[in-house]
């Protein structure tokens, strides 16, 4: 591994683990075992650490994701809740101020619309698989709703959580909003089968459960 890929990997989980304004570039070239020199020689400041930092957070997450998406399931449902689990656990494990940064950084990506695009059509997708009856299998998710007002309410429920003044999270967990919300909009979505699909899910020894 490279100095600067070093320099990135490591930086990317102190950030996560202790936030933003916690980790100094002291502490960072110290568990990397160089000089502070060293590391403003390879790294022009901090500020640009950050950006190659959430970049790379953002790389990582969406692996994962990608892992998931790309593993044969039993059902439609059992890829959703992977998936959901995946990400809750993500929120969980990052201080708030390191997912803020990565937020804003985001917001600043030329590309962002493609891949907002994107993650609706894969959703969308993903969505009409559990409308379908397959292999002999009832639908899990009610045919009657449509994907793509489906795919965006998602999308824009989860922006609530993340942005509506509404939720004071000094008294509650941005985790436990987020859980509550998924909770309520899958099974609210599920068929009398779906229902079924998720109880088994639950009951398969995750710890994260809706």
């Amino acid at each position: 591994m490279s100095l600067i890929d070093s320099i990135i990997d490591t930086s990317t989980k102190l950030f996560k683990n202790q936030g933003i304004k916690d980790v100094k570039m002291d502490d960072i070239s110290s568990a990397l075992g160089i000089s502070k020199r060293t590391l403003y020689e390879t790294i022009q400041s901090r500020d640009e650490l950050i950006k190659l930092c959430c970049k790379n957070y953002a790389m990582q997450l969406k692996i994962k994701f990608e892992s998931v998406l790309n593993k044969e399931y039993c059902s439609t449902f059992e890829r959703i809740l992977t998936l959901n689990e995946l990400y809750i656990r993500h929120i969980h494990d990052t201080h708030k101020s390191f997912l803020e940064e990565v937020k804003k950084n985001a917001q600043c990506d030329p590309k962002k619309k493609e891949h907002n695009e994107l993650q609706f059509e894969y959703f969308e997708r993903l969505l009409k698989e559990g409308q379908e009856s397959r292999d002999g299998k009832l639908p899990e998710i009610d045919p009657s709703l449509r994907p793509e007002i489906l795919s965006r309410l998602l999308v824009s429920q989860l922006k609530a959580v993340v942005q509506d003044p509404m939720f004071d999270y000094t008294r509650m967990s941005y985790f436990d909003v987020f859980s509550t919300s998924w909770r309520i909009f899958m099974r609210g979505i599920a068929t009398e089968h779906g229902q079924k699909v998720i109880e088994e899910w639950i009951a398969n020894n995750h710890k994260i459960a809706l």
